[in-house]
C-alpha cells in the first residue's frame, strides 16, 4: 500500500465536516487532490504540522482536526508529541503516513525504520492505533480508520507504507489564499 491510496482511502471514511492539517511536500497535494477542500496545507514548513494541529485543535474545540504527517516531518518535529500529549486535545487526530523517506526532496533515507510507533507513543502516553501495514487489507484500513476516527480522545494512527508518490501538480493556491481560509476557521 501506498501513500496516497491510504490518503484515498480516508477519502472515503470522512464525514466531509473534518478539518485537515496536512504536511508540507507530497502529502500537502495528495490530500489537495484527494480530500475535501478547503483544508489546511503547509508549505515550507518542515517539523511543524502537529503543532500547528494542536494550536488549530485548541482554536476549534468544536470540529475534529486531523493532522497528517510524513515520516520525515515527524522525525522534525518529534517533541512537539510532548505538548500534545501535555495539552490531550480530544478533538485531534494525527495519522502518520511513514514511508520511510524524504519523497518530497529526492527520496532520501528517514531514521523512521528503527521506530517501533505503539511504543514510541505509549512512552508519551498517546492513545494510538495499531499501525496500518503495508500488506493490509482494505477492509482492515478501512476499520483501522473508523477507530481512529471515532476516539472520544486524542489519537494517533500510524501507516507504514510503500515508496510511490504519484506525480501531482502543486497546490494552485498562494499562501495569503491559505493564510484567508486558515482566518475563516477562526469565525
Amino acid at each position: 500500500m501506498y501513500g496516497f491510496e491510504i490518503i484515498q482511502d480516508l477519502a472515503a471514511v470522512l464525514s466531509g465536516n473534518e478539518l485537515i492539517v496536512s504536511s508540507n511536500g507530497n502529502i500537502s497535494r495528495q490530500v489537495y487532490h484527494y480530500l475535501p477542500q478547503p483544508q489546511i496545507y503547509l508549505r515550507g514548513s518542515m517539523g511543524l504540522p502537529i503543532p500547528v494541529g494542536l494550536g488549530v485543535a485548541m482554536a476549534r474545540p468544536e470540529k475534529q482536526i486531523l493532522t497528517i504527517v510524513g515520516d520525515g516531518n515527524l522525525l522534525m518535529g518529534l517533541g512537539s508529541l510532548a505538548t500534545t500529549a501535555f495539552v490531550r486535545p480530544s478533538n485531534l487526530k494525527i495519522l502518520i503516513i511513514d514511508n520511510n523517506e524524504y519523497a518530497t526532496t529526492g527520496n532520501q533515507r528517514t531514521t523512521s525504520g528503527i521506530l517501533n510507533y505503539p511504543s514510541l507513543l505509549d512512552g508519551f502516553d498517546i492513545p494510538n492505533i495499531v499501525p496500518i501495514l503495508r500488506n493490509d487489507p482494505i477492509e482492515s484500513v478501512r476499520g483501522k480508520f473508523q477507530i481512529w476516527l471515532n476516539s472520544s480522545e486524542l489519537c494517533v494512527l500510524p501507516a507504514l507504507v510503500d515508496t510511490k508518490p504519484p506525480t501531482l501538480s502543486n497546490i494552485p493556491l498562494h499562501p495569503e489564499e491559505i493564510a484567508a481560509f486558515q482566518r475563516t476557521c477562526k469565525e
